[in-house]
């Protein structure tokens, strides 16, 4: 088996030397399959290894002694372990357990992997769990996106990729596997209780297409998966060509997109939704056969909202910081999908560009706070001499009404609004011939 994932490994460039490598281990039989893989691998690759588990807490006793497996499991290897503990009960109260689950762990996950300054992160799906989720997307009657499966690499964040070397090996070899090496994993007993579809799938209808239709139903399975996974590729980088960007704004012009044809335009709407929402989880069918028949905003989920203005299609996320936070004075402060650098220097000749501004530290009243507008806002715009309705001001500019509510406001400990971020400074804020200290803002991409 260890000879199968080190040919999966070089197959699809999963590892390079030197990697560090974040292991999400359960403590069931093909997660702790995947961390005794990368143990054997360590050597061979130059490895830096560290274990996350998730205790859910929903299976009581069952779920301590799983995380006291795991813990003591990367204690005998001398790996660093990290615990993230969540009250299931609590938080799986409304939605879907499997979805909420999902993304509360890869959450966990991609915010370690950044702390610990990990490249990759190891997850042990398989060859028999491919072909279940090739099974369950048919059913609810993916395309050939969905009929690819589970890649087995992809880009998570920037510097994170989720990698899974076990995905072309059978749940047996991996059993056979922990067995020759005198590993006994723990086994999950809700995994034979017939009442997620995934479950459903693995003990009543495979069984059934085996013994009825065809023998060799996982084999075929997972043939088609591969032939679609190409094929997918081919499409999305054929699709990617139509996309444009323009100051991390994607998307894509309304004539060229007209002329396309159809297969290729759901390929195009899927593809302009990933670059901003980073996935399509949530986003079905019926989303995007709104967007073929032209309405002007189509609403999607994470906040998104597909748009269909001056002649292009535009997808935007809405700011992740709705309330007033405290700016970092110095630092630097993440608002949604920006981030505020401040800091403060003697006066410079140098005055900067639209996404800079340098105010009068003497001026200013700290502590700096950032916020989107509010009804009635008004500031006295750089250059003039009289106040000005924010609203006006927008107009005015001929900033798209879309962004408005996404524009960050900087504003001081008396609430004034000292700069538009990335549009306008405040006149009353401007750095003179006496002026001492300046306070210097930047407006970057998060």
């Amino acid at each position: 088996m260890l000879e199968k994932v080190r040919k999966t490994i070089e197959k699809y460039g999963l590892l390079n030397k030197g990697d560090t490598v974040l292991a999400a281990v359960s403590g069931g039989p093909d997660s702790t399959a995947l961390l005794l893989s990368l143990l054997k691998l360590k050597k061979e690759y130059g490895l830096k290894l560290a274990v996350a588990h998730i205790n859910y807490h929903l299976r009581k006793a069952d779920s301590d002694r799983d995380q006291s497996f795991v813990e003591a499991l990367a204690k005998k290897y001398g790996l660093p372990f990290y615990l993230k503990n969540i009250d299931g009960k609590k938080e799986f109260k409304t939605g879907s357990l499997q979805e909420k689950a999902r993304e509360l762990r890869y959450a966990f996950f991609l915010k370690l992997a950044g702390e610990i300054k990990a490249n990759k992160l190891g997850v042990g799906h398989n060859k028999d769990d491919q072909v279940e989720t090739v099974l369950m997307r048919f059913l609810r009657g993916s395309g050939a996106g969905g009929l690819s499966g589970m890649p087995v690499k992809r880009g998570l964040a920037e510097g994170c990729t989720l990698i899974r070397p076990l995905l072309e090996i059978k749940r047996k070899e991996i059993e056979g596997f922990l067995k020759k090496n005198k590993l006994k994993a723990r086994k999950d007993k809700s995994n034979n209780e017939p009442v997620y579809l995934r479950n459903k799938l693995r003990l009543k209808l495979l069984p059934l297409l085996k013994k009825e239709y065809n023998s060799n139903i996982e084999d075929s399975l997972f043939r088609m998966s591969g032939i679609f996974s190409s094929e997918n590729d081919f499409l999305n980088k054929e699709a990617v060509k139509h996309l444009k960007n323009s100051r991390g704004e994607y998307f894509v012009s309304k004539k060229e997109f007209d002329g396309l044809p159809a297969g290729l335009k759901l390929r195009v709407l899927r593809e302009l939704i990933r670059k901003i929402k980073g996935d399509l989880t949530g986003v079905d069918s019926g989303h995007l056969a709104e967007a073929l028949s032209h309405k002007k905003n189509i609403s999607l989920p994470g906040g998104l909202s597909l748009l269909n203005v001056s002649g292009r299609l535009l997808a935007v996320k809405k700011t992740g910081n709705p309330k007033q936070i405290r700016l970092k004075v110095p630092g630097v402060t993440c608002f949604g999908n920006k981030k505020v650098a401040v800091t403060i220097k003697d006066v410079v000749k140098y005055f900067g560009r639209k996404n800079e501004a340098f105010l009068d530290a003497k001026k200013v009243e700290l502590p700096l706070f950032i916020r989107t507008r509010r009804d009635g806002d008004r500031f006295m715009p750089f250059g003039m001499k009289k106040f000005k309705k924010l609203q006006d001001f927008m107009v005015d500019e001929k900033i798209p009404s879309y962004k408005r509510d996404l524009v960050p406001l900087l504003i001081d400990s008396r609430g004034d609004i000292l700069w538009l971020a990335g549009c306008r400074a405040d006149e009353r804020y401007r750095v003179t011939q006496k002026t001492k200290k300046i306070i210097c803002l930047s407006l970057q991409e998060a």
